[in-house]
């Protein structure tokens, strides 16, 4: 299999993409919220960020989104980006003059979130970690804590972020935002069926927030049902009312991945193209617009954009696309040396983030530049804090390829009882027992997988 792993609604995986709709977390207050660029219609604090503030839900009635991008104009990148640069220069000029202010902590924390959203930079992640690490030092909140578990998802802080989130539940029970944010991360650590049970807890579908919409979304595409999610991103859509871009801009980028995952390449390639009109900059976007460009056979436009892409994040998971892309041009010598290029910056970045970075690095050993054990040492790695069906899968896939082969069908069988229905879970498990030698089985597979989507690669 040499399809590279596009990581659809981005809201499970908690990778070094934007892993949640951005901007889901509770700020504490209206001027918070636009300092964090959060829509102020998302459940907010009425007073402060206090550890007794209650929380009051100001959410826009649900209304469907369009069929097509969003046509609904935002800040203008430019525009965007200097008011982005200037907002950092101001709270940190005040944290310097008043360094235990909580809510300027928030704020810059908030700041340094938006940031990693943008550029993939987990270093943000981990400034915001602290900076809300010292808030609640300061004084606990349902917001704080929620706004933090964020942050520790984004670095697959998975048992660190439960426990804020637990906490936050206990400062709140009423506050329907935390327990929803508590169930993704359950799900993260394979705790299934108590994820789902806190699912229900969110109030009327009318009232819930764009960030509920859309993860709403993410279990009915993992459940096939494709269509239904496609109509929840427009709940988004509709629920959404401000004019900061990276929220319009990831609905259509979700919305290209369902099309993408089921095949409907031209049909993608329009949502991503809005979505990275709307913001150049949200790389996220980008680098998905560069790889339906190179499937559509457009290889002049993907390397510019895989280019592009590069120079600002430097992420070696596009090194590697990039290569793909050389490699179809008849570029094999360049196409090496990128491989080359982006094994070493892997090394770096395991090196400094260790889990954060493991599920896309274990891809890359697996596919890219096989190293089995490699693979599995990362694989292994991102499973002890991760045990959702992708991660189990992934394991599996490393193990088998190994020679693990009786701990891969061990995590094979687990993975079966997930329920998933998804062309990249098929995939998956048909690499993987096609690893183990199981043809018949990786057949089966691999005819689920394209019944999804016709366009799913033979395994290799």
């Amino acid at each position: 299999m040499k399809a590279r792993s596009t990581c659809l609604l981005l809201v499970l995986a908690g990778c070094n993409r934007p892993g949640q709709p951005p901007l889901d977390a509770q700020p504490a207050s209206d001027a918070a919220a636009r300092a964090n660029g959060e829509p102020t219609g998302t459940p907010i604090t009425v007073r402060g960020v206090g550890k007794g503030a209650k929380a009051r839900p100001r959410v826009k009635k649900a209304k469907l989104g369009p069929s097509g991008p969003i046509e609904a104009r935002t800040t203008s990148p430019k525009v965007y980006l200097r008011n982005l640069e200037s907002r950092r220069h101001g709270l940190e000029d005040r944290l310097r003059r008043k360094p235990n202010e909580v809510a300027t902590l928030a704020r810059l924390a908030g700041w340094h979130s938006e940031k990693a959203s943008l550029d993939g930079d987990l270093r943000h992640a981990m400034e915001a970690d602290r900076l809300l690490s010292k808030a609640i030092a300061e004084t606990d909140s349902v917001a704080l804590r929620t706004q933090r578990a964020k942050a520790r998802s984004h670095l697959h802080r998975f048992a660190a972020a439960r426990a804020d989130l637990e906490a936050a539940v206990a400062l709140a029970p009423e506050d329907p935002s935390a327990t929803h944010a508590l169930s993704w991360t359950l799900y993260q650590l394979g705790e299934r069926e108590a994820a789902r049970k806190l699912l229900a807890a969110p109030p009327h579908l009318g009232q819930r927030s764009y960030g509920e919409h859309a993860r709403d979304g993410v279990l009915l595409f993992e459940q096939g049902r494709v269509e239904e999610a496609d109509r929840r991103l427009r709940l988004a859509a509709g629920a959404y009312n401000d004019v900061q871009p990276i929220p319009m801009a990831w609905i259509d980028l979700q919305r290209g991945l369902l099309r993408l995952r089921t095949g409907r390449h031209e049909a993608a390639r329009k949502f991503f193209r809005t979505a990275y009109d709307r913001l150049p900059q949200f790389y996220v976007a980008a680098e998905h617009l560069a790889e339906t460009e190179a499937l559509l056979g457009n290889h002049a436009e993907a390397l510019a954009l895989y280019d592009e892409v590069i120079r600002n994040t430097r992420l070696p998971e596009f090194m590697a696309a990039r290569a793909g892309v050389l490699r179809d041009m008849g570029r094999a010598e360049d196409a090496a040396k990128a491989i080359q290029a982006a094994d070493a910056r892997w090394r770096k970045l395991v090196d400094a983030f260790g889990a954060a970075m493991a599920t896309h690095a274990v891809s890359f050993w697996l596919e890219d530049l096989p190293r089995p054990e490699d693979a599995r040492r990362w694989a292994e790695v991102n499973l002890k804090g991760r045990r959702d069906p992708s991660s189990l899968v992934l394991a599996a896939r490393a193990r088998a390829a190994s020679r693990h082969s009786d701990a891969a069908r061990t995590l094979l069988a687990e993975a079966e009882k997930s329920a998933i229905e998804t062309d990249e879970f098929y995939t998956g498990m048909a690499d993987a027992w096609h690893r183990l030698g199981e043809t018949e089985k990786a057949s089966a597979y691999l005819a689920k997988a394209r019944e999804l989507n016709p366009k799913t690669p033979d395994v290799e």
